[in-house]
């Protein structure tokens, strides 16, 4: 049976709903002229148009929820050089959407009547139903989308997510220790460290062999040597002539001689060599220990405070006093070992030599030994 405009509007809710997608025949499409008349380049457009109401398709419905509601609070608490504590916390809401489907019934039959806009290339054309209900199944025709917006909600998911992060931050304290050098008692009423520094101050290095120049206002005299300077070694030995060239760091005792006679060889010691204690004596740094010296009217008096090579103690301890009389003063405050040193007063040029530590005399803490050079003799006083 042929279809004409009338009676394709005329059709009711039974030709026009899905229904119709079953009047088709057979498997797949049929490629016949229906077909190829909706598919026709310049017609393809309405025909989607047209097969969509003619089939009455659905559209795809899209309901879009209202943005839920996100509430931050962040606290953050400082410690300031502590712990620093930072506590976010975030409430987060989540909002869930029922759907729900109603279904309606009733008992009254309800006829539809819909108006479908239909290309002219359509109306002039007899095509039977279910020809033109096959013909629009074979179209790909994409679905209408309907987009809403949810006002009522159904009901609403809160979920609060609650996060503490704590950074510890750690502090570096530098703790600072303070040591107590006893220094000694030195017995110069108004000292001068020989090194420039503080009497009181530990000496800044280890000092061995070194030696050092003294200037004074007036002139020492040893042997009838006059000099405006005296130089002190570290190993307990001095001399006045700022000329001489003998080997200042070296020293020497009683025992490795034998009581040998002095003078020394030639390029053993100055000409005039004062030996208050001639041993490898020896300053440690960071220790209060040196050379120190006072000048009063025409003496100068030097103190030593020095180890033995290879302690840390302050082992010896003597004052040495010059002055322009040919005279030399040695007091002992402390001593360690009695035998390890030389003490005595030499010019070798004339082959004088005053000894001490010979024979069984040995210094000890509180000897005080006078030498005068120009009567060539030593006594303790």
């Amino acid at each position: 049976m042929l279809v004409s405009l009338v009676s394709l509007l005329a059709l009711g809710a039974s030709a026009l709903a899905h229904p119709l997608l079953e009047e088709r025949t057979g498997d797949g499409c049929n490629a016949d002229n229906v077909l190829r008349l909706l598919r026709a380049t310049q017609r393809v457009d309405d025909s989607i148009a047209f097969c969509s109401q003619y089939l009455d398709l659905p559209a795809i419905t899209t309901t879009v929820p209202p943005k839920p509601t996100a509430t931050a609070v962040v606290t953050l608490t400082e410690f300031r050089f502590t712990t620093v504590t930072e506590t976010f916390v975030v409430t987060k809401t989540d909002v869930e959407f029922e759907k729900r489907l109603k279904k309606r019934c009733s008992s009254t039959t309800t006829t539809t009547t819909k108006s479908i806009s239909t290309p002219g290339y359509i109306l002039s054309t007899s095509i039977d139903p279910s020809r033109l209900s096959s013909a629009c199944s074979c179209l790909t025709i994409p679905l209408l989308t309907r987009t809403v917006t949810a006002t009522d909600l159904p009901g609403t998911l809160t979920t609060s997510l609650s996060v503490t992060e704590t950074e510890t931050v750690t502090r570096w304290v530098l703790k600072t220790e303070t040591a107590t050098i006893t220094a000694p008692s030195l017995v110069l009423a108004s000292p001068t460290s020989v090194w420039g520094l503080d009497i009181n101050s530990p000496a800044e290095f280890n000092d061995d062999d070194n030696f050092y120049r003294i200037e004074i206002p007036f002139e020492a005299e040893v042997y009838g040597l006059k000099s405006n300077y005296v130089f002190a070694s570290v190993n307990g030995l001095i001399w006045l002539d700022e000329f001489s060239r003998g080997n200042y760091w070296y020293y020497h005792t009683d025992g490795d001689t034998n009581g040998a006679n002095l003078p020394l060889g030639h390029d053993d010691l100055p000409d005039v060599a004062i030996l208050p204690f001639w041993s490898d004596l020896f300053i440690n740094g960071g220790k209060v220990q040196g050379i120190y010296y006072e000048i009063s009217g025409n003496t100068i008096t030097l103190e030593y405070i020095v180890s033995a090579y290879g302690s840390t103690s302050n082992d010896y301890h003597f004052t040495v006093a010059l002055s322009n009389n040919n005279k030399v003063t040695v007091t002992y405050y402390n001593v360690l070992n009695s035998e390890d040193g030389t003490v005595a007063i030499q010019k070798k040029s004339s082959n004088d030599a005053i000894v001490w530590s010979r024979n069984g005399n040995n210094v000890a803490a509180g000897l005080t030994l006078e030498f005068d050079t120009t009567a060539g003799t030593v006594n303790s006083v």
